[in-house]
């Protein structure tokens, strides 16, 4: 209710504001044919959004040939809807800068011919492929996984499906919005393969401009930019109504179930609901930067400042405006706030704890989403399975029976997940409760958690583990501590491409602690003093977000089980020994 009321005193703003001296005609340049993924510059235009802001907007089609941001940079128009790679262009010297971006998430993915039920994407390896230009979030995707584009067999792009239906090409980058409709109502069966089950999470769809347009005309940008954004969110709120009018002004290419296929997809990229249309976070292309930098597209530690529109800056009245509204919205809103107040203030509360006792917020959110990253991807796996097996309209009973024994597993994962919360917060306490607890259990349990992941990467898992052994303690923090070194020894195989990958635990006990040495092929640390690996924020993996999951082990180790770890190198690589005392004090 809240963001209607303010969408309504946004709009407000274009009908008190001072009126325009005239119209003024400025171009979008679309990165395709009309359709839904636009829908927000139509609703702007057609609602009067752009008129009410003095601007009289042509909507430009793309067409196969059509670069937008050449278009842009030739002067064909003023702004126009481009991906990520526009932040190779702005490293390159143009004057690209992105003003807002609309989908929080790429709708890139892989689509591949179906030929098992269990297929995955390394099974794509020599197969003949056939990629879009400029997805590169697709080609950093293949290269995490151990798939550089030369080992495929590479088909000339074409802007269209049908290679990939006819089977000229056993897979193909495709839009998540788009395609797979397509290749449902035919009923051809598929797998879909997105870059954000390996962490490589891009923007999609930046609406950009030039740095000549925004010096030239600030008040003009700005008010498109308003207007685009007032049009996105109507158009997220009333699909059906776009959908019929994309048919009945801009496009019959694509029938009203196909729009409105899209606009649901594009819903899941976008999150409208809890997160403002056009919101863009410099930590986030920061990230994208950085892959770019691991593909050898960029150099490392790029500065972002004249690549992303900062409002702030902008000298113009739309933010008295913008008091006076919300003076008026205080004043309505404040029953709810007062309501909502003990919440928040507890929530608060909890925050301002954290942040005693582990330096910032943000490192402890970095600790947790790094724990998240694996069982994320296993549930992702997961549940690819469930949705390759649901799409065939004839079960077996024995289809039947591995679907229960997939969402039991997927069940097991969420569990899992959600107990991270709780390892963070015992580790952010002075104290917690302990029990007696079984480290060889909890090694095999973990071992079935990973074993489809690991598996997947071609990695071996053996373990020697004395069953006999029991110590008091906390079962999850364990499992986390050993669940870091795992994928530790993961990403470096996949890093340096090791040939028969193979990790070993061995558990064991002598008279006053036990012992959990991990050991790997992966050729050894080479970090110097190999200590260094455990302090917060190294890495010697190029393929890493925070650097914190051996620094959480060492906590986790010293702190909760007034044990020590170290790392050492042998022949083959390398050996994780834990020593736990069996009395802690």
């Amino acid at each position: 209710m809240h963001k209607h009321l303010f969408n309504f005193f946004l709009l407000s703003l274009f009908f008190i504001a001072p009126p325009t001296a005239a119209t003024e005609t400025v171009r979008l340049q679309l990165k395709w044919q009309h359709q839904f993924q636009f829908a927000g510059y139509y609703a702007a235009k057609e609602l009067g959004y752009y008129s009410a802001a003095g601007l009289d907007v042509q909507i430009i089609e793309a067409a196969p040939d059509i670069d937008p941001a050449k278009a842009v940079l030739q002067g064909k128009a003023e702004y126009g809807v481009g991906n990520s790679s526009l932040l190779l262009l702005r490293n390159a010297g143009e004057p690209i800068l992105v003003l807002a971006v609309i989908f929080q998430h790429s709708p890139y993915v892989i689509l591949a011919r179906q030929y098992n039920t269990s297929q995955n994407i390394h099974d794509l390896a020599n197969k003949r492929l056939m990629v879009e230009p400029l997805s590169d979030e697709l080609v950093a995707y293949l290269k995490h996984e151990g798939l550089p584009l030369d080992g495929f067999e590479l088909v000339e792009y074409k802007h269209n499906i049908e290679n990939f239906i006819s089977g000229k090409v056993d897979a193909i980058s495709a839009y998540i919005t788009d395609e797979p409709w397509i290749l449902e109502k035919k009923g051809i069966p598929f797998h879909s393969y997105s870059p954000r089950s390996a962490g490589i999470d891009f923007y999609g769809d930046n609406l950009f401009t030039t740095d000549s347009e925004l010096e030239q005309h600030p008040e003009r940008a700005r008010k498109f930019l308003e207007a685009s954004l007032l049009g996105w969110q109507y158009a997220m709120d009333h699909q059906e109504e776009i959908v019929d009018l994309i048919i009945e002004k801009y496009s019959k290419r694509k029938d009203r179930e196909s729009l409105l296929f899209e606009a649901k997809k594009m819903q899941q990229l976008m999150h409208p609901e809890i997160i403002n249309i056009g919101y863009m976070l410099p930590g986030r292309w920061q990230h994208i930067a950085e892959t770019y930098a691991d593909l050898g597209m960029l150099p490392e530690n790029i500065l972002l400042d004249d690549f992303l529109y900062n409002t702030d800056q902008q000298h113009d009245y739309f933010w008295f405006y913008i008091a006076a509204a919300t003076a008026l919205l205080i004043i309505m809103i404040i029953t709810a706030v007062t309501v909502r107040f003990s919440k928040l203030n507890k929530k608060l509360a909890r925050l301002l704890l954290l942040k005693s006792q582990f330096a910032n917020i943000g490192e402890s959110v970095n600790n947790i989403s790094h724990q998240w990253k694996q069982p994320l991807n296993e549930l992702g796996i997961q549940l690819m399975l469930i949705e390759t097996i649901l799409n065939n309209s004839h079960r077996s009973d024995k289809e039947k029976s591995e679907i229960k024994k997939i969402t039991g597993k997927s069940h097991d994962i969420l569990e899992f997940m959600a107990n991270t919360v709780d390892v963070f917060g015992h580790l952010l306490k002075t104290s917690n409760k302990n029990a007696n607890i079984q480290p060889e259990i909890i090694i095999k349990d973990l071992l079935q958690l990973v074993r489809d992941s690991f598996k997947i990467h071609k990695i071996t898992i053996t373990s020697e583990l004395d069953e006999t052994i029991q110590f008091n303690g906390n079962s999850t923090q364990l499992a986390h501590a050993i669940l870091c070194i795992l994928n530790n020894a993961r990403d470096i195989f996949c890093e340096r491409n090791t040939t028969s990958p193979h990790i070993h635990i061995h558990l064991y006990e002598d008279s006053n602690n036990i012992h959990i040495d991990i050991t790997d092929n992966a050729g050894g640390i080479k970090a110097e003093p190999i200590d260094k690996i455990f302090k917060l924020g190294f890495s010697n993996k190029k393929m890493t977000d925070s650097g914190v999951g051996l620094y959480i082990t060492k906590q986790l180790i010293e702190k909760k089980f007034c044990g020590k770890i170290h790392a050492e190198n042998i022949d083959s690589g390398a050996v994780f020994k834990i020593s736990i005392p069996l009395l802690c004090n």
